[in-house]
C-alpha cells in the first residue's frame, strides 16, 4: 500500500454485512420482507449485483508537515482546515481512499424496484467503506501499527475542498468517479477519506460522531464509531 495508488475491484456479492446497512437505511430484514413489498427488494438486489461492482482507489502517504489549519501531503498538495492537523496529529503517515459503484443505475420500469436498487447501493457504498476499514486495521496491525478512525470531507470541520487533494491523489476518474463544481462524486455512491498511521497503543483518537449535534438520536453511530 505504499506509495502507489492500488485499485481493488470487489464483486459486491464479496462484500460482508451489506444485508445489515440495507436494514439500518430502509427499516427493512432482506431475510423478511413484509408481504406489501412482494418482490421489489430481491429483484432490485438482484439487479444491483449484476450491474456494478465496487472500485476502491488507495493511497499511502507520507506527511510531510502538519500544522494549524493544514496537513501537507507533497509540495502541491494539503488536507486543510480544523480537523485534519487534529485527526493526523500522530500520524506520520496518512491512507486516502476513494471508493464508487462502478456500473451503478437506479434505473428500473418499476418505482419501487428503483428506489430499493437506490438503498441497496446505499448499503454497498457503505459496507464497502466498512470492509476497507476493516483490511486496513489488520495491514497495519500485522505492521505494529494502528490507525485513526476514518474521516470523511464533508464531516465536522473536515472541510469539502479536500475532496480537491484526494481526487488529484487518486485519479478515480479512471474508474468512472468524477467531481462536480460543488465538489459532490458521481455517481452518488461513492465515498472518499482518510485514515491516518499511529503507532499501536495511540490514545485519544477522534471519532466524527463525537462531533455531530445529530448523534443522540442517529442509527448509524454504532457503525460510524467502528471505522
Amino acid at each position: 500500500m505504499e506509495g502507489d495508488r492500488i485499485l481493488i475491484r470487489k464483486k459486491l456479492s464479496e462484500i460482508p454485512d451489506a444485508a445489515a446497512y440495507f436494514r439500518r437505511l430502509s427499516g427493512i430484514d432482506p431475510a423478511s420482507v413484509p408481504e406489501k413489498y412482494g418482490d421489489s427488494v430481491s429483484n432490485a438486489h438482484a439487479a444491483l449485483l449484476e450491474r456494478a461492482e465496487l472500485s476502491l482507489l488507495v493511497r499511502r502517504m507520507p506527511v510531510l508537515s502538519c500544522g494549524e489549519g493544514e496537513v501537507r501531503l507533497t509540495e502541491e498538495l494539503s488536507l486543510v482546515g480544523e480537523m485534519p492537523p487534529k485527526v493526523l496529529s500522530q500520524s506520520q503517515e496518512v491512507i486516502c481512499f476513494v471508493g464508487t459503484l462502478t456500473g451503478f443505475s437506479n434505473e428500473s420500469n418499476d418505482m419501487m424496484v428503483e428506489y430499493f436498487i437506490d438503498t441497496w447501493g446505499s448499503a454497498y457504498i457503505e459496507a464497502g467503506q466498512a470492509w476497507l476499514a476493516t483490511e486496513v486495521q489488520a495491514a497495519l496491525v500485522a505492521e505494529g501499527m494502528n490507525r485513526t478512525h476514518l474521516w470523511c470531507p464533508g464531516q465536522h470541520r473536515f472541510e469539502l475542498n479536500n475532496q480537491r487533494t484526494l481526487f488529484s491523489l487518486l485519479h478515480p476518474e479512471d474508474v468512472g468517479c468524477t467531481l462536480t463544481k460543488r465538489l459532490m462524486m458521481v455517481p452518488a455512491k461513492s465515498v472518499s477519506g482518510i485514515m491516518g498511521v499511529v503507532p499501536a497503543g495511540t490514545e485519544n483518537l477522534l471519532v466524527p460522531c463525537d462531533f455531530c449535534r445529530f448523534r443522540p438520536t442517529c442509527p448509524s453511530r454504532q457503525n460510524c464509531a467502528a471505522l
